[in-house]
């Protein structure tokens, strides 16, 4: 018989979840960090904020549901 481990995808495991879930808030934090306090608004530093924002929102809310985030379906990146 397989074990319980086994059968566990990696997002759903205690330590993967609660690495991505601080790294997530980390992420949204420098988002939103670009996003209030940066000194000129461009365009370029307002899409990297909002882009940060999202997604480590998505990381925070994944890690908490046990789902598999946006950047982990990308895969190993050389």
């Amino acid at each position: 018989m397989r074990d319980q481990q086994d059968i566990m995808p990696f997002y759903a495991r205690r330590t993967y979840r609660l690495l991505t879930g601080v790294f997530g808030v980390f992420l949204a934090a420098v988002g939103l960090f670009v996003v209030l306090f940066s000194g000129s608004l461009t365009a370029l530093r307002v899409a990297a904020g909002i882009a940060l924002l999202v997604l480590g929102g998505n990381m925070a809310l994944a890690a908490y549901g046990a789902k598999e985030s946006w950047l982990s379906r990308l895969g190993p990146l050389p």
